[in-house]
């Protein structure tokens, strides 16, 4: 349903290609980048034009302020220039804040393609395209008030500052594998490369359309900066992380070839993490402060899902064998059959009476938190008591109360005297894992997401 603030948007989308919206339907899933998104179809002089509208997004997500909409527009327009395969932009409305663009067809799960020799000559398509984008000159998005990094600092950890900032002013209490990760960042950051490059900052599979083995543009453009190129590779695992079917070591290779820049494996392990990490630093205060109008459901998963990866990407890293804790048996709890019984409610009965996607979407996220509630009533004491006894062996002290234990766990972690990070991560590793566990069944796409190793 089309809300007050849309349809001021939707008055200034008329204006702008000089026709008449006869269709505004709001896109129904995750697949939007987080954000509002709608498929709008005009009628100008008697021919279609299909539009797709990309909005600013609500105040539950803080890094919209260090990441506007407005810049992304000036990005667009940069790549567009330079012959980038982006989609075609009409403008850019400031009040209500959105980009109305052209419709590109294509498809953009990459997870429904077989390999073969068209998977093959699409992967090779795309990183093509993408060493284009890192071979573009730095001046035009230095005009475009894109900030030039100086620093081997700067080239590496800029945006984390960002992601860092919004993650502090919203945090309501600290999350002990961020905390580590941050700063084990900062006291391992690689040598620069000679020129930084445009990187998109998120790319990877879901962030490009493609047709017949082809791409037909490559989208959200939102965390664009200059940086090192090995970060961009780097959002390839991390995507392939939550939409599988690359071969990363082909496609290192691939980029390798088409680029003619090396890839250093000990950078792209030190990326591996920042772009791992970038989620749960993020969503912490999305999670920590939930609203009921938010993707709950999604971001809770999403938060659980990359907090292990980040913790297998230290620990490749870090050259460290993991010991992944086997998840307990599911008890039925005390209230299992209540919510077995709500659950088949909402799912056969509700659902299917409701008309559109979006809304369908919605009551999808209500079921996912119902079995992570399922889930909790199964085996949330066994898991306490499993933390409890980890936690204990790392401090090699035991605490009552888990906040005073997670005080503890700080205090180590900001320990700059600590001989060896290991088992801290084997540690971090099992706690995601436990925390996952509480999510299964819940996960989406994140369910047996799987960070997938490169042999170089």
């Amino acid at each position: 349903m089309e809300d007050a603030t849309f349809a001021g948007f939707r008055e200034w989308a008329e204006r702008r290609v000089g026709g008449k919206a006869v269709r505004a339907q709001r896109q129904g899933e995750r697949r939007s980048g987080g954000r509002p998104a709608w498929f709008m179809d005009f009628d100008v002089s008697g021919s279609q034009l299909s539009c797709y509208a990309r909005m600013e997004r609500d105040a539950e997500q803080l890094v919209s302020r260090a990441f506007p909409l407005e810049r992304e527009f000036r990005i667009l327009e940069v790549l567009a220039a330079h012959g980038i395969r982006v989609p075609e932009v009409f403008g850019f409305c400031s009040d209500p804040a959105g980009i109305l663009m052209a419709c590109v067809p294509g498809d953009f799960d990459y997870t429904r393609l077989h390999p073969g020799s068209d998977r093959d000559a699409l992967d090779r398509d795309f990183l093509s395209e993408l060493a284009r984008v890192h071979a573009l000159p730095v001046d035009p998005f230095a005009r475009a008030g894109i900030s030039v990094p100086t620093t081997a600092e700067e080239v590496a950890l800029s945006d984390l500052a960002l992601w860092e900032d919004t993650y502090r002013l919203a945090l309501r209490r600290p999350v002990p594998l961020v905390e580590f990760a941050t700063r084990w960042l900062r006291r391992h950051v690689p040598a620069p490369p000679s020129v930084p490059s445009f990187i998109q900052g998120d790319t990877g599979p879901g962030q490009f359309l493609f047709d017949q083995g082809r791409v037909t543009a490559i989208i959200d453009w939102e965390f664009g900066h200059l940086g090192d190129p090995h970060l961009d590779l780097a959002q390839i695992r991390t995507r392939d992380f939550y939409n599988p079917g690359a071969d990363m070591g082909q496609w290192i290779r691939t980029y390798t070839e088409v680029s003619g820049r090396a890839i250093e494996p000990a950078t792209l392990r030190y990326y591996t993490v920042k772009s791992m990490l970038i989620t749960p630093l993020a969503l912490a205060g999305v999670v920590q402060n939930m609203v009921p109008s938010a993707d709950h459901a999604e971001w809770f998963a999403q938060d659980v899902c990359y907090k292990r990866a980040t913790a297998e990407a230290l620990a490749e890293a870090l050259e460290v064998p993991l010991d992944t804790p086997e998840p307990p048996a599911a008890a039925p709890g005390r209230s299992a059959d209540v919510v077995a019984l709500l659950e088949e409610q909402l799912r056969e009965e509700h659902r299917p009476a409701l008309a559109g996607a979006y809304d369908r979407y919605r009551m999808d996220l209500g079921l996912r938190l119902l079995r992570h509630i399922a889930n909790v009533d199964a085996c949330g004491a066994v898991l306490v008591g499993q933390e409890t006894e980890d936690l204990a062996a790392l401090l090699g002290k035991r605490t009552q109360a888990r906040t005073l234990d997670d005080a503890a766990l700080m205090t180590c972690i900001a320990a700059e005297d600590r001989a060896d990070d290991r088992a801290l991560v084997r540690y971090l590793h099992r706690r995601a894992v436990r925390d996952e566990t509480l999510w299964r069944g819940a996960l989406g796409v994140g369910e047996g997401a799987v960070l997938q190793p490169i042999a170089f």
